[in-house]
């Protein structure tokens, strides 16, 4: 079973192409016209490399935005975020605790620091350490709704899927047993 996430579009992707390609071309032009086309050729080609880079870095950001996924499949929950994948067994999730949740409202749930990740205006993804002190996997947007998936320890999942409340019956449905579930129904007998 597959979950679309959401993934780096409308205003966030308008400013990381703003920040990541327009800049870095605005920046060149200016240089160029400061200089003179002609001087600039002859010492500043080496500047045409800053904003080739940033585009390049643009483009293969855009790219990997694309692939936000989650999928459910023999017992394990993986998350593919850009560049970013983690894979958890269902039965290590703590999902009394799970939670679709505004964000607006949670705001212990807010991103605190980039640990190993992706981080525009608008978009996460990978990992980050949280307002509360968690540490946690996560691929949002600039939604408002998203789901938080505790791990039994310490640590979790902080997801932005399109169909939350799928997601989440999902993974109770593909969550084993809790042992003192078993216990009641098999002292009934």
């Amino acid at each position: 079973m597959s979950f679309e996430l959401a993934t780096l579009e409308g205003r966030p992707m308008f400013f990381a192409a703003l920040l990541l390609v327009v800049a870095p071309w605005l920046i060149l032009a200016g240089s160029v016209a400061a200089q003179g086309l002609a001087a600039w050729q002859a010492q500043g080609m080496f500047e045409l490399i800053g904003p080739l880079v940033c585009s390049a870095v643009w483009v293969t950001i855009a790219l990997a935005a694309r692939r936000n996924r989650a999928t459910l499949k023999d017992g394990v929950l993986s998350v593919r975020s850009t560049f970013y994948r983690y894979d958890v067994p269902v039965d290590a999730l703590d999902l009394a605790k799970a939670r679709l949740f505004d964000r607006e409202e949670r705001t212990e749930l807010g991103i605190a620091f980039k640990r190993n990740g992706v981080g525009l205006p608008g978009f996460h993804s990978g990992h980050f350490k949280l307002r509360n002190r968690e540490r946690a996997f996560v691929a949002v947007a600039s939604g408002r709704w998203r789901v938080w998936l505790p791990r039994k320890g310490a640590g979790g999942l902080l997801l932005e899927p399109r169909h939350a409340r799928a997601l989440l019956d999902a993974l109770r449905n593909a969550a084993p047993p809790h042992p003192t579930h078993l216990a009641a129904s098999s002292g009934r007998g």
